[in-house]
């Protein structure tokens, strides 16, 4: 008990009690936003749980940057704090994908059976909530006690957060409106290609010896990474199923 009384006195020294503290009033901030501009109007739901998807995501990217950022750049300063809020940038982001997936089958689709709405939402569902029980398994081994009995398999578990982030992202392309506009498309497109570049290069640049393991992970990462985006932008030009799917339905409401 005494060593959690200590634990808990020195949370406010370190950069992850800001980071939490900060995600509790963004969460906030976007309730009291959305409950402002739209009321009580089923429009101020779609938009909430919107807002807090696309945090989710904006905290994984950042998180997935960090490393590559501070590998490449030895002198940043700052770089001690920034690798000890990368963990809790993560169970952020875990924090604001609960509440999309709960705003959204709860409010906005009213616990339907999954098995019983249209088959993309069905398909966007599956691989949605894929992505959620990977991000929940990260942010429950994000602190330093699992980090030092899991050892090794520690990080073979959260580099699964790589297949989750294509995963969210086809998720998005399935059924998020905005997932599909030259902006969104083009600045994921842009920052996602960033953080691949990165890796490759720390990967295969001057002096790297790269093994078979990771050439085959980037490689083969790096043709699925495409291939999503490459449906992405078909759902931009209007191919997608959505529409025809929940054309005059309950879920047309996006």
């Amino acid at each position: 008990m005494r060593r959690l009384l200590l634990q808990i006195a020195n949370w406010p020294k370190g950069i992850r009690f800001y980071i939490g503290l900060a995600s509790l009033v963004l969460t906030a901030e976007a309730y009291w936003w959305s409950r402002s501009v739209y009321g009580d109007a089923s429009t101020g739901i779609i938009r909430l749980q919107e807002v807090y998807a696309w945090i989710a995501l904006g905290l994984i990217v950042v998180t997935l940057a960090i490393g590559p950022l501070c590998s490449l750049l030895p002198d940043l300063p700052g770089k001690a704090m920034l690798r000890d809020a990368r963990r809790l940038l993560g169970v952020s982001a875990a924090w604001f994908a609960g509440w999309h997936v709960g705003i959204s089958y709860i409010n906005q689709f009213h616990a339907a059976n999954p098995l019983y709405l249209p088959g993309v939402y069905q398909r966007a569902f599956t691989i949605g909530l894929v992505a959620f029980i990977i991000l929940l398994a990260l942010a429950v081994t994000s602190f330093d006690g699992a980090f030092r009995g899991l050892g090794r398999w520690w990080f073979r578990l959260h580099r699964l957060i790589y297949g989750a982030v294509l995963l969210i992202l086809g998720h998005a392309f399935m059924i998020g409106v905005h997932a599909t506009s030259w902006a969104f498309i083009g600045s994921l497109t842009a920052t996602v290609a960033l953080v691949l570049a990165a890796h490759f290069y720390l990967g295969f640049g001057p002096g790297r010896e790269p093994t078979t393991l990771r050439s085959f992970i980037l490689c083969y990462g790096l043709l699925v990474t495409i291939a999503v985006f490459a449906y992405g932008y078909t759902q931009h030009l209007n191919l997608s199923d959505i529409e025809g799917s929940s054309k005059g339905g309950q879920y047309g409401l996006r």
